[in-house]
């Protein structure tokens, strides 16, 4: 440079740096927003997803960390509080206001079943709850009839839906002549409309079973099941237009009926 002119190499290099500031502030400005992918290859399996249920199933099986005996049936059966808590309120509230009980495990609670005869109905229970044992079947299969009263007593109860779908749905399958009448009456006991409703409309459909179901004298123990068959039967011969009209709406005002409350 001449001798007349000044080079201030801090002022041309600031000079330099605002220029670059202000064209890529104007670029960033102009241009459209990019989209950018970011691929983390496929999710990463769960090792342990289950694990919690099945931890649970095992330590019940080999009766470890239980702290809560039930009765029922002259056996004890154990399981764990907190599990039976977390799934039912009913159960919460019942195990809060229990005490240990002498005889057992000082930590333990004892919760006596007393209307419940068969204990396999408390195992059924407690299938439900933890899942079925290993190598055990998942289908719900009950010895009798007697068996599935009391598994329904423990659904409602303790308000465990999914065993309560369970035990109407066995009353549905496998009916027969033999057993159509005891499965009626326990559906008129606990408030099972929908199972009863599928029944008679079998019932309407093969007259043979319905002779048989006349002839026999336990009928009586469910007079509001004659009477609805009885209306379905004249309904099916035409005679709907000669009932009485309280008749005629028995068996749908039978069918309105809520179910029984647990424990009621």
């Amino acid at each position: 440079r001449g001798s007349g002119s000044c080079w201030t190499p801090s002022t041309d290099i600031a000079g330099a740096g605002e220029r670059g500031v202000l064209q890529f502030s104007a670029m960033a400005a102009s241009s459209t927003p990019m989209e950018l992918e970011v691929d983390l290859g496929p999710m990463p399996g769960d090792d342990h997803g289950g694990g919690v249920v099945q931890g649970l199933r095992l330590m019940l099986d080999r009766s470890e960390l239980c702290d809560v005996v039930l009765i029922a049936g002259g056996q004890s059966i154990l399981a764990h509080r907190a599990v039976l808590a977390a799934v039912s309120s009913s159960f919460y509230e019942c195990l809060t206001q229990l005490n240990p009980s002498e005889g057992h495990n000082s930590e333990s609670l004892v919760l006596k079943l007393d209307d419940i005869s068969h204990p396999e109905a408390v195992r059924a229970m407690l299938d439900c709850i933890y899942g079925p044992r290993a190598g055990a079947s998942a289908e719900y299969n009950p010895s009798s009839e007697e068996a599935n009263r009391d598994v329904l007593r423990l659904a409602q109860r303790f308000q465990i839906l999914q065993l309560q779908d369970d035990a109407s749905r066995w009353l549905a399958r496998g009916l027969s002549t033999a057993n159509v009448l005891d499965r009626l009456v326990a559906c008129e006991e606990f408030g099972l409309l929908e199972v009863r409703e599928k029944i008679l409309e079998q019932l309407t459909a093969n007259p043979e079973a319905l002779f048989v179901l006349a002839k026999d004298p336990e009928v009586t123990k469910v007079p509001a099941v004659l009477q609805d068959l009885l209306v379905r039967i004249l309904r099916l011969l035409g005679c709907e237009a000669g009932l009485p009209a309280a008749a005629a709406g028995s068996s749908k005002t039978h069918q309105g009926r809520p179910a029984r409350k647990a424990g009621a």
